[in-house]
């Protein structure tokens, strides 16, 4: 079992504004514990989050994710001439749908190495092309005492939180 993590669930872990935050910080809590198994990502996603994070959040925003991101144990999935080709085909056979270069090649890297599950708050482009997406509205599907145990754990690292 294993998950591949997109760009919004990083980038509204760090953005307190973002209507995700909560379930960012919820659902990269029980990625990291493992609840579904080996967590990865693409070096495409990690491109568009430190780019957002920089000029959005400032570079010490995104220094800090690039940081926290090599001790976290997250797998990193490179481009390959393959998995470009298969990037590529992805795109052409669905060019109906709102896919990105980073999408497709989210969907090819899923299949080539059989991803179950993607975390992620795009469902309109992921719909039907990846068995399974989780991600909007995560934190409201916790119990009350599973919440106040991730916040607590979030509130002894970061006190102002």
């Amino acid at each position: 079992m294993s998950i591949l993590i997109d760009t919004g669930i990083f980038f509204a872990f760090y953005n307190r504004r973002d209507v995700h935050h909560l379930d960012s910080i919820c659902l990269l809590t029980h990625i990291l514990e493992g609840r579904w198994g080996r967590p990865f990502t693409t070096i495409l996603v990690i491109s568009e989050v430190t780019t957002l994070l920089r000029f959005r959040l400032g570079i010490a925003t995104a220094e800090a994710f690039l940081g926290a991101l090599q001790e976290s144990g997250i797998s990193l999935i490179f481009v390959d001439e393959d998995l470009y080709k298969m990037t590529v085909e992805v795109l052409h056979q669905y060019r109906d749908r709102p896919l990105s270069f980073t999408d497709a090649n989210i969907i090819a890297t899923m299949k080539t190495l059989g991803i179950e599950h993607l975390a992620s708050y795009d469902e309109r482009a992921f719909a039907g092309l990846v068995p399974s997406i989780i991600g909007r509205g995560y934190s409201a599907t916790l119990t009350r005492d599973e919440l106040n145990r991730i916040l607590d754990m979030v509130r002894r690292f970061v006190p102002t939180y």
